[in-house]
């Protein structure tokens, strides 16, 4: 009996073994993995979850960038829309400029170009995403020059030509040095349109205003200087036979012409930097809030302006700096907007980006907002003299927020597209730990099957073989 019931104990014992394999054997062959739960190896476990926790990192920023790549479809598509508008635009203002347009056909072709001015400005107005409007419109910022150059580029253009004896320029400065080190660096250029008029800082920190034409020749510098590290609003006002600069709104010098003549040479306009073979005058410092008028502003509007109650009264160039972009717009409505080279960037007080994915694939994002403004084309109760000009311009401003949407979502596909392969590699080697060998996994369990049923066999036959002893004993017992 002793024999008996220790055969018995072994067979449970071996009976409980086997069916702790079976139960492991079969989780593996169902879910495919080795390491189920922390008791099957825990330095394991722990180190696939560390990779799986990248993987989903990966995962989740493909799934993010997908959001980012919607915006910038959204942002393309409405732009290409806008820019098919804009050459339809143009091709009417060609026809009414012809001379053989009468002015019947010309009334119907400006009716024509507002109905298409109205549906551009539906386009550009409400430009969202989940109901969330993703085009910037305002950074408040400011121009940052560092370096030999940096500067802004505006194209010339009908707008900028001063052809008259009255001018005014304006600008927000704010210098870290005098001189920047260039060869012939006599001062710094603000604003300046080559050979025709500038507004400078000299290396001694005196303002000066030139126009050409006006006689005697040579720029007129201010009495009072400007501090290094400070805001400071500079203007310069020509009006005729009389030329003043003015500091922070109040009237600094005073100067008498003999002449006042003036004939605009066609040139680009440049902010912050003259370069040519006589001059390398490169600014270093920020520049804000620039502004050219084709007259001369009164004591009260220069003071007006300083003060924030800007007029608009023939301002014919207006740079902010309010949108974090490589384009510097114009936002007095001749689209006079400029290109910003070498090191310039818009050093803005808040961030407009938009953030897609994190650690190195992490992608910022922004689009500035087109306005009607910004386009040129506020205004056509009457068709401006130089609308073909203006659209030409407009398109081209189209085409560069276009291309930058083409550049993110490109960069979007590449980042997906690299962040599918590390996720995959990440995942091929979570499999190697956790993964359990399908064709070990199913040859065990055939045997543990097996082992199984054997035991089983057995228990009942010690089961019966003592249950027949037992009755026997019985048996003798009652007799």
């Amino acid at each position: 009996m002793s024999s008996l019931s220790s055969i018995y104990t072994q067979l449970l014992y071996t009976n409980y073994k086997v069916s702790n394999s079976l139960k492991d054997l079969q989780t593996q062959y169902v879910t495919g993995n080795r390491i189920n739960s922390a008791v099957d190896d825990p330095a394991g476990l722990a180190v696939s979850e560390r990779l799986k926790s990248v993987m989903n990192s990966f995962n989740t920023d493909t799934q993010v960038l997908n959001d980012g790549q919607s915006i910038a479809q959204i942002i393309e598509g409405t732009y290409e829309n806008v820019s098919d508008m804009l050459q339809d635009m143009r091709t009417l203002a060609v026809k009414y400029q012809s001379s053989t347009t009468s002015i019947l056909d010309k009334s119907t072709i400006q009716k024509q170009l507002v109905s298409l001015q109205d549906q551009i400005n539906q386009q550009i107005s409400n430009i969202t995403f989940n109901n969330k409007k993703i085009t910037t419109d305002s950074v408040n910022g400011k121009l940052s020059l560092s370096s030999y150059g940096d500067v802004v580029k505006v194209a010339d253009s009908s707008s900028l030509q001063m052809n008259s004896t009255s001018i005014t320029l304006e600008a927000k400065v704010n210098l870290k040095s005098f001189n920047s080190g260039t060869l012939y660096d006599d001062r710094a250029l603000v604003i300046g349109k080559d050979g025709n008029y500038y507004l400078t800082v000299n290396s001694t920190g005196n303002v000066g205003i030139y126009k050409y034409g006006s006689a005697p020749g040579g720029y007129r510098e201010s009495v009072g200087k400007i501090t290094l590290g400070q805001d400071t609003t500079i203007s310069g006002v020509f009006d005729g036979t009389t030329a003043k600069i003015y500091i922070n709104g109040k009237l600094d010098s005073t100067f008498t012409l003999k002449s006042s003549g003036y004939n605009d040479r066609e040139a680009d306009a440049s902010i912050g930097l003259e370069d040519n073979n006589n001059f390398q005058r490169q600014l270093d410092g920020t520049i804000d809030d620039i502004r050219i008028y084709d007259r001369a502003l009164s004591d009260t509007e220069v003071s007006n302006n300083y003060s924030g109650n800007v007029t608009r009264d023939h301002l014919m160039g207006e740079w902010l700096f309010n949108d974090a972009d490589y384009t510097a717009y114009d936002t007095s409505g001749n689209n006079n907007y400029g290109t910003l080279l070498g090191n310039a960037t818009i050093q803005a007080t808040t961030n407009p980006s938009m953030v897609f994915g994190s650690g190195s694939g992490k992608l910022d994002m922004n689009f500035s907002t087109l306005t009607l403004n910004k386009l040129g084309i506020q205004d056509l109760s009457q068709v401006p003299s130089d609308i073909v000009e203006r659209l030409d311009r407009a398109l081209d401003l189209v085409s560069v927020q276009r291309s930058k949407a083409g550049a993110y979502i490109n960069t979007i596909n590449y980042r997906a597209s690299n962040n599918d392969k590390l996720a995959a590699i990440y995942q091929n080697s979570i499999d190697n730990i956790v993964g359990a060998n399908m064709e070990s996994v199913s040859s065990e369990l055939t045997k543990a099957q097996l082992q199984q049923t054997t035991v089983t066999k057995l228990l009942k036959q010690v089961q019966d073989t003592e249950k027949n002893n037992l009755d026997t004993l019985l048996s003798i017992f009652n007799h």
